[in-house]
């Protein structure tokens, strides 16, 4: 059993209470934000329940909010990396600078298409950070690192708990001398595959097309029903068709493909294997939390699909999917050297139910009296 696998199977030994995590986590924060000027301080902070805090988009765009990387100094930025690293397991942070490392080899690679304009959106430093409130002890508060293949989305509830979803992370080039960012996942994903009986990988694999990105795209919300897009944003090398996105479609609390309670004690490993290389982007405690709500769901609930070709060199696309618990990963453009995965939460993306949990434990309403009480 490797040790992310083991993360899924052991035992809590200590309660959600005594996890330090949330606090060392508002401690980074507040140290980077006692580093900010006044302007700076102005930019980064936005209210919690503004509109902006669910938009997540990862590809390049202008107007972000927030303040990039580039517009910090070098205590400033070594500070936010520290935020970043404080909220990640060290596998999970190590991929989320490779991610933004990556900028500078795409840059030189789209230099014959975009000539000098390459150099302002393929920035390392272009990614931008927000706090949603102001980090402080005892609060409830968010912050948001985004930019091109990166949306990391942390919600800290009252220094107890913490919401790590949704968590994005995505390669262009997927393969490329050194860099190979999201190749464990998608390894243990095929051995997983090519285990199946079958019967087990027809019953998998709902679709030969695999759809040009996430089924459930970035909507803020995922609905009851999603579907994807017919071609990625300003792309067309991986277009499907209205019949496509039908037979690809999520559908929420009607799980599709192979599940888990279906397979054998190897493969169900192999599942739980695959499972946690997601997860184990994320702290100790918080793999943790989160295996406490899936398995109170119920893990064999949780359910394989498949889409697109069977062999890493063809398009193809899989999902994990279950009541609160959805991965999808997607190597569809670029003749499948373009990589994207997110982990989302369809329950509590964004610390939803955590946050409504925990004003009603902590804010009940009163019960408003007449004059004449």
């Amino acid at each position: 059993m490797s040790s992310e696998e083991h993360l899924l199977h052991a035992p809590r030994n200590r309660p959600i209470e005594g996890d330090f995590d949330p606090t060392a986590v508002t401690f980074a924060a507040m140290a980077l934000f006692d580093h900010l000027d006044a302007a700076q301080r102005s930019r980064i902070v936005i209210p919690m329940a503004h509109e902006s805090r669910t938009h997540w988009n990862f590809l390049p765009e202008s107007g972000r909010a927030g303040l990039p990387l580039r517009d910090m100094n070098d205590t400033q930025r070594y500070l936010t990396h520290r935020l970043v690293a404080q909220s990640m397991s060290v596998e999970g942070y190590a991929k989320a600078v490779q991610v933004m490392s990556l900028e500078n080899v795409l840059r030189e690679l789209n230099v014959d298409v975009f000539g000098h304009v390459a150099a302002h959106f393929r920035d390392p430093n272009g990614y931008y950070l927000t706090f949603f409130d102001q980090p402080q002890p005892d609060s409830s508060w968010g912050w948001r690192l985004v930019g091109h293949h990166l949306s990391l989305n942390v919600t800290v509830v009252g220094q107890d708990r913490m919401a790590v979803t949704p968590l994005l992370l995505g390669a262009e080039p997927a393969r490329i001398g050194p860099f190979r960012i999201l190749g464990e996942e998608e390894d243990r994903a095929f051995r997983l595959l090519d285990s199946l009986t079958p019967d087990q990988r027809a019953r998998a694999t709902i679709h030969p097309v695999p759809p040009p990105d996430f089924a459930t795209r970035c909507v803020p919300v995922i609905g009851a029903e999603e579907w994807p897009d017919i071609h990625g944003v300003g792309r067309r090398d991986a277009m499907i068709t209205d019949e496509d996105r039908a037979a690809l479609r999520y559908v929420r609390g009607r799980p599709r493909g192979l599940p888990r309670s279906a397979m054998s004690p190897a493969q169900t490993a192999a599942f739980d294997e695959l499972l946690a290389s997601f997860l184990g982007n994320v702290r100790l405690a918080q793999v943790g939390r989160e295996m406490d709500r899936i398995r109170a769901a119920g893990l064999d609930g949780l359910h394989f699909v498949w889409a697109g070709g069977h062999t890493i060199d063809t398009p193809h696309y899989f999902r994990i999917e279950g009541p609160v618990t959805l991965v999808e990963f997607d190597n569809t453009e670029d003749h499948a050297n373009h990589v994207h995965a997110v982990w989302r939460d369809p329950a509590n993306d964004f610390g939803r139910d955590v946050l409504a949990e925990h004003r009603a434990t902590q804010h009940p309403p009163t019960t408003a009296t007449s004059d004449d009480e």
